[in-house]
């Protein structure tokens, strides 16, 4: 009996630990909850995955987020394989805050990285031609 409760909990630990990054040190203090992820999925704008009746925009998004406190968290958002000409995929580091009750993003450091052809393969503020 005891081992369906064990799997469980191992489940949850590997999720809550992969939601706050890798590192040798990390600073979350709880999982994230669901007002952080939305805020982060917000910031993207619109951005359609091809999992609904129209083709979509880009073919996949993660998020990673690391609350640090009820007021304070980071999250990391990728967007991948965007449809057009020049950027290929796009990297968010957030900072957020809670302000009025909602989370609200304070900082973004917004790197690209472009189609082949169109400039660096790896995540870099330099344009995309």
């Amino acid at each position: 009996m005891r081992h369906r409760a064990i799997v469980p909990a191992c489940l949850l630990a590997a999720a809550i630990a992969s939601g706050c990054g890798s590192g040798a040190t990390t600073n979350c203090k709880v999982p994230p909850d669901r007002a952080l992820l939305l805020a982060v999925r917000a910031h993207a704008g619109p951005i359609q995955l091809p999992d609904g009746p129209d083709k979509g925009n880009a073919s996949r998004l993660t998020i990673t987020a690391c609350q640090l406190s009820s007021s304070e968290a980071t999250a990391t958002m990728t967007v991948f394989g965007l449809t057009g000409e020049s950027i290929r995929d796009i990297r968010y580091g957030l900072k957020l805050e809670t302000r009025g009750g909602e989370w609200t993003v304070t900082a973004d450091a917004r790197t690209q990285r472009c189609q082949p052809g169109r400039g660096s393969q790896e995540f870099s503020s330099s344009k995309c031609r």
